[in-house]
């Protein structure tokens, strides 16, 4: 069973929530689209991806 998360962890996917799909919204993007970027900040929360400024920043300091 996956361990539950807690209420700190909540609060910050519920803020996320929020901010994304404000954002979205206004970038007025279909509903299929907000989700989909929902997810991603999600995933990034939870740390099953990296941003993807990171992974940018990452290999602009390892090209010579």
């Amino acid at each position: 069973m996956t361990e539950r998360l807690t209420d700190a962890q909540l609060l910050e996917l519920a803020d996320d929530a929020f901010t994304v799909l404000n954002w979205a919204k206004r970038l007025g993007f279909d509903r299929e689209r907000q989700i989909k970027e929902l997810v991603r900040t999600y995933e990034i929360r939870l740390g099953y991806r990296q941003p993807i400024l990171n992974a940018l920043s990452k290999n602009v300091e390892a090209s010579p």
